[in-house]
């Protein structure tokens, strides 16, 4: 029933994304829930249940459009993707990148305040103003790829952002998310049930979903092995994190009762609460929206929000200097390819704002062209570049930013 909702812009994006977003965007104003009742003409309790079994409680009262893109990365492709698993974890990529850089990362930084300097004949008048340091640094650019709701924390008063981009950052939707991993004395979920594959399996139940591992199929069935026994969102990861208290092991005595009692009446056709809890060695646990360097999970967006606020997000600002990264930034929310597809837009408009034409055809080359931007002499993405070096006093705002119309350029003065 979802698909044939999602389907046709599914197929409209998969064939030319960029060029067939403005079709999906014609429904943007429509929450999930609310396009599957007036479009579909689905009931009440109907669009209830596909909720219940398909996403999260209270997740369809976001965006249709974060639906249907959700739905193709995730359940739609036109070619067969491979996918991974690292064996060690994912920061080993991190780690490995961390070694091509030639600067040192600094950590433990706290950026408080991002400005330009106009004032400075220079490239380099980019002020950054870090916690317990007296001395402001300098850049001639800045990518900020904290979360929306860390930059808002930041005093960017001097930073030129447009009214929609100040908007943008203190509204564009985040969800909530939480996570808890126990560790069990050995696979019951492979012993006495028999799941042998990776998988996930939806209940009504309080944990929501339970995510059967790829990574340790192989692995002897007497060792101990970890079970992602609950992966929430919205509501539900609300509630559950009203029982996560230090995203720890320790005080948790509550959230680990709920979870182990669900996983035996989940599995109850194959197993025992007493077994389950038998097993049971520790936990971690971790909630999202108090991750004081997230502040909420992933970007989410409301209806409108994409059409209205997104355009503006990813225009920079500053003398086109300042540029918002991160999976916010991009159309892809919530996982890897939003963030390097925010990245590949960020160093193109780096690129192109200092003229550096030979890096862009470099670019181009190593990483091919990203679906998200209009390239070319007949694309936007220049246009983009020259909007972001407007003063404030040299723009005014008519509405909607994906219509050049929409713009009227005043010199300085008049």
């Amino acid at each position: 029933m979802l698909e044939d909702a999602f389907k046709p812009y599914k197929e409209a994006l998969a064939n030319d994304f960029d060029g067939n977003f403005d079709l999906l965007l014609q429904q943007d104003e429509h929450s999930t829930r609310d396009y599957l009742r007036h479009k579909m003409k689905y009931d009440y309790h109907t669009i209830q249940w596909l909720e219940t079994m398909c996403s999260a409680s209270g997740l369809f009262d976001q965006a249709f459009t974060e639906s249907v893109i959700d739905s193709l990365d995730f359940d739609y492709c036109v070619q067969p993707v491979d996918w991974y698993c690292i064996d060690g974890g994912t920061s080993l990529i991190v780690d490995k990148i961390l070694e091509m850089i030639k600067g040192k990362v600094q950590y433990k930084k706290r950026v408080t305040s991002i400005a330009i300097d106009r004032t400075v004949m220079s490239e380099s008048n980019m002020v950054v103003k870090v916690s317990k340091e007296e001395v402001p640094r300098k850049y001639a650019t800045v990518f900020n790829t904290t979360s929306l709701a860390c930059m808002e924390r930041m005093d960017l008063k001097g930073a030129e952002l447009h009214p929609a981009q100040k908007d943008a950052i203190r509204t564009l939707h985040y969800d909530i998310s939480g996570k808890v991993a126990i560790k069990f004395n050995h696979p019951w979920w492979v012993t006495k049930c028999g799941i042998t594959k990776a998988g996930v399996a939806s209940t009504d139940l309080p944990l929501r979903s339970c995510v059967y591992p790829s990574y340790s199929i192989s692995d002897s069935t007497s060792k101990p092995a970890v079970l992602l026994c609950s992966y929430t969102w919205a509501q539900d990861a609300q509630r559950i994190g009203s029982l996560i208290t230090d995203n720890s092991p320790e005080g948790e005595e509550e959230l680990v009762d709920v979870i182990l009692r669900n996983l035996a009446r989940l599995h109850a056709n194959s197993i025992s609460y007493d077994e389950i809890h038998e097993a049971y060695m520790t936990h971690y646990s971790w909630d999202w929206s108090k991750d004081q360097y997230t502040s909420g999970a992933f970007a989410l967006f409301g209806p409108g929000q994409f059409a209205n606020l997104y355009p503006y997000l990813v225009r920079p600002a500053a003398d086109a200097k300042l540029h918002i990264l991160g999976e916010a930034a991009s159309a892809h929310h919530a996982w890897l390819v939003g963030s390097l597809d925010s990245a590949y837009r960020a160093v193109h408009h780096f690129l192109q704002r200092f003229e550096l034409y030979d890096g862009l055809t470099k670019l181009q080359l190593e990483w091919g062209t990203n679906g998200e931007m209009e390239t070319g002499d007949n694309g936007t993405a220049h246009l983009q570049v020259a909007l972001g070096r407007l003063r404030p006093e040299e723009h005014v705002w008519l509405g909607r930013a994906d219509d050049l119309d929409d713009y009227v350029i005043v010199p300085r003065g008049v």
